[in-house]
């Protein structure tokens, strides 16, 4: 095939660009996309693409009154301790470990696949297990998420993954908010999200080069 890449700009990258923030700091960040997870380490080795990234620790705070939701992937104490002030127990939390165990055992098994044939629905139905089809793939995200969890604001933070640009209610019978819940948790076999140094321009202007060098 032969290519044509038009951008309107100077700059090849679309969203994926960026941009020095403060003058004189020659540090560069993400102006619009700004985490990068599906590009699969494969591709990554493949094409040769010379890209640092930093795990994201902190997933997420979530303002609640005069305190809120914590959740540090780097410390489970720390998070536990928050879900413990937030909800008045631990079942919340207990209820978060077992259904990103789950996630975390989904996206194991199906992040490969983003590499490979398409696999059938059998197959993959055999490879996540029948409780984790049944929640993530078949019924609405919302009735796992309430199944799973008592507190609100719990439940809020689980599905603001469904959510981010789908428009769709977490109860949405179409399960656009469970493909984009998916997409959200099984980045490189592991569900995290990584920061790219200097921004996610970096990993564009790594593409273009390798692009550029195979002619």
């Amino acid at each position: 095939r032969s290519v044509l890449v038009l951008e309107r700009k100077a700059e090849t990258g679309g969203a994926a660009v960026s941009f020095r923030a403060f003058p004189g700091v020659d540090v560069r960040l993400s102006r619009y996309s700004y985490l990068v997870s599906l590009l699969p380490r494969k591709i990554v080795a493949d094409l040769g693409l010379a890209v640092d990234v930093r795990r994201r620790r902190i997933s997420s705070y979530t303002p609640v009154g005069s305190s809120g939701l914590l959740v540090d992937t780097g410390d489970s104490g720390r998070t536990a301790s928050s879900f413990q002030r937030l909800t008045g127990g631990s079942a919340d939390f207990a209820a978060w470990q077992r259904f990103y165990a789950m996630t975390a055992a989904v996206a194991e098994r199906v992040f490969p696949t983003l590499t490979e044939p398409l696999p059938s629905k059998e197959t993959l139905r055999s490879a996540v297990g029948e409780e984790a089809w049944r929640v993530l793939f078949t019924e609405p995200l919302s009735v796992g998420v309430e199944e799973s969890f008592a507190d609100n604001t719990v439940r809020g933070v689980v599905s603001t993954d469904a959510l981010i640009g789908t428009f769709a209610p977490v109860d949405d019978p179409r399960l656009r908010q469970n493909r984009c819940f998916l997409y959200h948790v099984i980045g490189n076999s592991t569900g995290d999200w990584d920061v790219p140094v200097n921004g996610m321009g970096a990993v564009t202007g790594e593409l273009a080069r390798a692009a550029r060098d195979a002619g």
